[in-house]
């Protein structure tokens, strides 16, 4: 997924308002029995599939590829795209943020300082205007971070993410709908899907959970990993 790609969809999740929200109580509860199954872990590592479709609705060539993120609480995030030439790393250690393009030789790197996973990703939003892939599912306080721009929200029944029977979260906000399944037993998110209504064609961003490792070990450097000495560096500007 390229740069430009990323900033659009998650500029579009942040950019609705929570007025006159509608959650319903089953909504509510489902969203805190997957905070409660992660919340409690101190490290979590995840991997995961995903696809935009249709592609012409960002009017740009996509290069997708697999998505691996690891979390070691309070405020440490790592995430890795492989996408080609487009690969993409984002490495916070609680000071600072640094966002690698590693075969296009470019980087970010930029003092920034939080407490928490859900801290980080506000100050991304303020600062840049973007927000992590799926930060908000790794949230300590997950549902008010997946219900933060939220106008209504309710359980729409069970189904199957390949061999999981999930419970089926559907929300609604200005210019976007998502789709948030949850196993039956363990509350682990299966699939997320956004649907973002207010471009051509309202392309949608499914994304496959493949993975979940709670409270593995994890390589710790990845949360300052930084470029290539003969990487450049670019500056970021808000996006929005």
């Amino acid at each position: 997924m390229t740069q430009k790609l990323l900033t659009l969809l998650l500029t579009l999740a942040a950019a609705a308002t929570t007025a006159h929200a509608e959650i319903e109580p089953s909504a509510r509860a489902l969203a805190l029995s997957v905070q409660e199954a992660l919340g409690q872990a101190k490290t979590i590592r995840m991997t995961a599939q995903h696809t935009i479709n249709p592609n012409r609705g960002f009017g740009i060539k996509l290069k997708q590829g697999p998505l691996a993120i690891t979390v070691k609480r309070p405020n440490q995030f790592f995430a890795v795209q492989q996408a080609g030439t487009n690969t993409r790393e984002i490495s916070f250690n609680g000071r600072e943020f640094c966002m690698m393009h590693p075969l296009l030789n470019h980087h970010a790197l930029v003092p920034l300082a939080a407490n928490s996973i859900e801290e980080f990703t506000d100050r991304m939003d303020e600062q840049f205007g973007f927000r992590p892939p799926v930060a908000e599912l790794l949230a300590s306080d997950l549902s008010s971070q997946l219900f933060m721009h939220v106008t209504s929200a309710t359980v729409t029944g069970r189904e199957f993410v390949g061999w999981t029977r999930c419970e089926r979260l559907h929300f609604e906000q200005p210019g976007m709908a998502g789709d948030l399944w949850v196993g039956v037993k363990d509350k682990l998110p299966r699939r997320y899907q956004l649907t973002f209504t207010d471009l051509p064609h309202q392309p949608r961003w499914d994304i496959r959970f493949t993975k979940w490792e709670l409270n593995a070990p994890t390589d710790d450097s990845l949360f300052s990993k930084r470029p290539a000495p003969e990487s450049i560096k670019v500056e970021m500007f808000k996006s929005r």
